[in-house]
């Protein structure tokens, strides 16, 4: 299941999934899936990442019929983007579209969404209710929070010439992106712009990684007991030290910033944006709030650091959960808050195959 930032998360899931269904993978052996592919992508992706453009319209085909919550790269979100406005131009061709592309449980799904939007908000008629989710020309505004994917080209550009001001005012952070880049100007970004905020990303990526499909989680649990969030940085300062061993990176664990200590502050080649604050807390935390509006919030202000991740640790599916909620409920327009990368640490307990 994708996290769209909707109340109604199995709808959309469903319906694009029963989308891409009809559309992708409907099993027409005449039908070669690139074929369909070439016409909803960027040339260039298409022309340069055919095997991955494939790979992304499998992981979305997947992850919108399973019960995990998944996250989406930008390349996912290109795709599933440039997908939906596909089949918004077909609607809009199709006098049977709604008939062909809308089977019984999406209209199940659409009537119980529906209602349940006009009678939390009440300020359109349950019938435009149900419009807006057949016209899927809306998806767009629905799906995605932000679409800085679409102006990839333009702040590359931008770059490329020195100019950062609109990336930096909006707080788009290039290196989300950088799959989405031509090849040739992704070897040329690796080695050139690469950001410490980027490495950061980098590597809780590979933790996550290593927690769902390794057991790294076993370290975050002592006696069938979640351990303290002292014993979380310890771990986390032994792997970052790992991760980044020989890349001139410093590490400095509890390091006093203005009134208080942040859990890790990180900096390469002093240099201003070279700056990346880390601060960690459990999602039974009482805290959790506050530590993300205020605490690490005051600590950029008062050093000038630009970019910072809000880590939260979940033992248990109901934290993990309410994590998911509190980055669906914390999304913010102001110059501080726009770098600060909310990530979760699932340190659930994962379940071992059994030996036959």
């Amino acid at each position: 299941m994708i996290l769209f930032n909707t109340n109604h998360l199995k709808a959309y899931n469903y319906i694009i999934h029963h989308f891409l269904e009809l559309e992708i993978f409907n099993g027409d052996e005449y039908i070669d899936i690139g074929d369909k592919l070439e016409i909803i992508l960027p040339k260039y992706l298409f022309r340069e990442q055919y095997h991955k453009c494939i790979k992304i319209f499998e992981e979305l085909f997947r992850w919108t019929e399973d019960e995990f919550y998944h996250n989406m790269g930008a390349f996912h979100e290109l795709a599933l983007y440039n997908f939906v406005n596909y089949l918004a131009d077909m609607r809009e061709d199709v006098e049977e579209f709604d008939n062909i592309y809308f089977d019984d449980k999406c209209h199940s799904l659409i009537k119980e969404a529906s209602q349940s939007d006009f009678n939390e908000y009440d300020d359109m008629s349950l019938e435009e209710y149900k419009d807006n989710y057949y016209n899927v020309f809306y998806y767009s505004d629905y799906l995605f929070e932000e679409t800085d994917f679409l102006l990839i080209d333009k702040l590359y550009n931008s770059r490329k010439l020195g100019n950062t001001n609109l990336e930096e005012y909006f707080g788009i952070n290039m290196d989300f992106y950088y799959d989405i880049l031509p090849l040739d100007i992704q070897s040329e970004y690796k080695s050139n712009y690469i950001t410490l905020s980027g490495e950061v990303s980098g590597m809780l990526n590979y933790i996550g990684h290593r927690l769902n499909f390794g057991n790294l989680y076993k370290l975050f649990w002592e006696n069938n007991t979640p351990v303290k969030e002292e014993r979380i940085q310890l771990i986390l300062e032994n792997i970052m030290d790992a991760y980044f061993y020989n890349q001139e990176i410093d590490i400095t664990r509890e390091a006093l910033l203005g009134n208080g200590k942040v859990d890790f502050k990180l900096y390469r080649n002093k240099k201003e944006d070279e700056k990346v604050l880390i601060e960690i807390k459990r999602a039974s935390s009482s805290y959790l709030k506050k530590g993300y509006e205020k605490q690490l919030t005051d600590y950029m202000l008062s050093t000038n650091y630009k970019n910072a991740f809000y880590l939260i640790a979940c033992f248990t599916d109901s934290e993990f959960e309410k994590a998911e909620q509190f980055i669906r409920n914390h999304v913010y327009t102001d110059t501080i808050q726009l770098y600060i990368n909310i990530s979760i640490l699932d340190l659930r307990k994962r379940k071992t195959a059994s030996v036959s």
